[in-house]
This record gives structure tokens, C-alpha cells and sequence, in this order.
């Protein structure tokens, strides 16, 4: 299973470099009053990572557990 796991995160990493090295086109973001310029790769991976994150917090918000009330116990 270690091994698995291994060869998983090698092939990960190769297909994140593949990537990296085949989207180095400079970019123009602009956003509001923001202008930016920077590789097309490190943009779409700086958006991924933002939106991982954003979904784990709204998952953390939404699914975290909440106090039974009384009208709930009185169903029961």
C-alpha cells in the first residue's frame, strides 16, 4: 500500500510539472483596481488552491456539528 501511495504522488508530481512547463505564457490579469501580469500556470494553480480552500471552509461551516435542541430530543 506505501508503495501505491509512493507511485501516486510521483505521478502527481510529473503531471504538476507537465503542466508548469507547458503553460509559461505571460498573462494579464486584471481585476477591480488590480493589474497583474504572470505565468498562465501559476495563476490557474493560485485560483485552484483559493478555491480548495474557500470549499473547505464553506464544507467546514455547513457539515460541523451542531447542538441537538429540545424540540429535536422531544421528537426522538
Amino acid at each position: 500500500m506505501a508503495t501505491f501511495k509512493f507511485i501516486s504522488v510521483l505521478i502527481l508530481i510529473a503531471l504538476v510539472a507537465a503542466f508548469t512547463f507547458q503553460n509559461t505564457a505571460t498573462v494579464k490579469l486584471n481585476f477591480l483596481f488590480l493589474q497583474k501580469e504572470m505565468s498562465l500556470s501559476l495563476m490557474l494553480l493560485a485560483f485552484l488552491f483559493a478555491g480548495m480552500v474557500i470549499g473547505w471552509i464553506f464544507s467546514l461551516l455547513i457539515f460541523r456539528k451542531k447542538e441537538p435542541r429540545n424540540d429535536d430530543l422531544k421528537a426522538l
